[in-house]
């Protein structure tokens, strides 16, 4: 590893990478650290380049599935009542003109050329007087027709593999495919991570999660279980990243009991596997990885912010160091926060302190 400078500073705020140049706190300096004139007009414009926003277009329509990008809009004010929003909507054009006129009490977007659209809800009462109510969820194509009949109290997108989460009070959460089958072997009684077009995983759990309770991980691509559950969550970081957060030790998950695995459930990275600390961050080009230690002191009294664990108030602080696949430390985790800038350069914080290495192969 090689120290490229250490200087005061709050922030790096813009990197030219080419050019090895740093900003910080809205000083340029180079990788020696010493403050360098660079003509403005470069950083606007690096600052600037990207994907520029259209008022009307989303990132979601990419995923329709149509030939025309329609957008669900509600011709009412929403109400929103007990974890639901109720409207009237409908699908309109990028003309503004409704395709599919406002009908329904909820409408999602469309993906993969369906979209899950509620009826409405009907209320009863249970044998010991509680009122409840159901949705009547079901499927539409862009021309307004009934593709999956309205029988859901929930239902949700598809994902990019062709799959929806939905549920019903009689078989409980469960998934199904495009044409409305119920994928075998999938009901649960949790679910969650279907939110996202691109989700290749969800969590599940036999038993409804409420605290403590360990998910496993389904496949939605290959259509199978790829872990049972074992685990606190999990981060899809990329198709075949999977980031598992498991409880260990005393202060339960929050001692960090982290690792990697891939798409087959196989442990990736095993030289930070059970260490103790938090993954911050995926390892770079030198396999050196960005970590975190907590640090927990007892709290006596009525904090207005702890972190509680058995019935116990703390303070969590965490600190930060570099970690490399020779199992040690090549920057010591006292830092208040790392961030990675490049393939192997790392910038780390501290006192108003802004520490920048390199990291080079065979760190």
């Amino acid at each position: 590893m090689k120290v490229l400078f250490q200087r005061k500073g709050s922030k790096v705020d813009f990197v030219d990478l080419t050019r090895r140049i740093i900003s910080i706190d809205g000083k340029f300096v180079n990788e020696l650290g010493e403050e360098i004139q660079v003509e403005e007009k470069l950083y606007k414009r690096e600052a600037l380049d990207g994907y520029e926003e259209d008022d009307w277009y989303k990132p979601w329509m990419d995923y329709e599935g149509l030939d025309e990008p329609l957008k669900s809009e509600s011709v009412v004010e929403l109400i929103c009542e007990n974890d639901d929003i109720l409207g009237q909507y409908g699908f309109k054009n990028k003309e503004g003109k409704f395709v599919i006129e406002p009908q329904y009490a909820y409408a999602y977007e469309f993906t993969n050329g369906l979209a899950a659209v509620n009826l409405g809800r009907t209320w009863y009462r249970t044998e010991e007087g509680k009122r409840y109510y159901e949705n009547h969820y079901g499927y539409i194509d862009s021309k307004g027709q009934t593709i999956i009949g309205f029988q859901y109290d929930e239902a949700h997108p598809f994902n990019k593999y062709g799959v929806a989460v939905v549920s019903d009070r009689e078989t409980g959460w469960r998934l199904i495919d495009q044409t409305g089958k119920e994928v075998r072997g999938t009901r649960f009684s949790y679910l969650s991570r279907y939110y996202e077009y691109n989700n290749r995983f969800l969590e599940f759990s036999y038993e409804q999660r409420i605290g403590e309770e360990t998910v496993g991980i389904y496949d939605t691509k290959e259509r199978k279980i790829l872990m049972e559950p074992s685990a606190s969550s999990i981060i899809e970081l990329e198709e075949d990243y999977i980031l598992v957060y498991a409880r260990n030790g005393e202060y339960g998950e929050s001692d960090f009991c982290q690792y990697y695995i891939n798409s087959k459930g196989e442990i990736i990275y095993p030289w930070l596997f059970g260490k103790g600390f938090a993954i911050v961050l995926q390892p770079d080009v030198n396999n050196v990885a960005a970590v975190a230690n907590s640090k927990y002191t007892e709290l006596i009294g009525n904090p207005r912010s702890y972190f509680s664990h058995n019935g116990k108030k703390y303070d969590r602080k965490f600190e930060y160091g570099l970690y490399s696949s020779k199992g040690e430390y090549i920057v010591s985790p006292e830092y208040e926060d790392i961030e990675k800038i490049g393939d192997n350069i790392w910038v780390c914080y501290k006192d108003g302190e802004i520490l920048v290495v390199e990291t080079e192969k065979g760190d």
